[in-house]
């Protein structure tokens, strides 16, 4: 016979008996819940491993200190501690553009060594080249200058480092 246990009796499992095998049932079946309020989030892709982690905590919290005697369902509950902590963590993510900024070079020292010689497939390549590594230009500022899309720059910089990771 196949018995299913409500959440209560679940959470009462946990608390109480520290059942593992409900604790794993709890953390399959919110699962998707989980997943779900992540991507409502609307943040970066690379970022949802990351927050969904943070939601298996807040399970695991939410199992730990539920109390019934409150009035409130447990999926209400975890709900509610869940959506509180992947807001305070979104609005810590912190938010920068690669490259856009090239500050990080001042104050740096460098050590004289011969230059390396990489060969260019296109004038573009050497552009960029020039006004990106040699100049140090932001790419905000290369594509104002150049009509170039940032991501066309974005891509030719990241050609041009893997020309220099062949040689290197």
């Amino acid at each position: 016979m196949y018995y299913v246990m409500n959440d209560y009796e679940l959470i009462y499992l946990i608390q109480n008996e520290h059942d593992d095998i409900a604790m794993e049932f709890m953390f399959k079946k919110y699962h998707k819940f989980i997943w779900k309020q992540v991507h409502l989030l609307d943040i970066d892709q690379k970022e949802h491993d990351d927050m969904h982690q943070e939601g298996i905590l807040m399970l695991h919290k939410a199992m730990r200190s539920f109390d019934e005697s409150r009035n409130k369902s447990f999926t209400r509950y975890f709900e509610l501690i869940l959506k509180r902590q992947l807001y305070k963590v979104k609005r810590n993510i912190p938010n920068y553009y690669l490259y856009d900024n090239t500050d990080f070079y001042t104050g740096v020292s460098y050590i004289e060594e011969d230059p390396i010689e990489i060969s260019f497939s296109s004038p573009l390549e050497t552009k960029i080249h020039d006004l990106y590594f040699m100049e140090r230009r932001s790419v905000s500022e290369i594509s104002r200058q150049t009509k170039y899309s940032k991501k066309q720059i974005y891509n030719t910089i990241f050609r041009i480092k893997e020309k220099y990771k062949i040689v290197i």
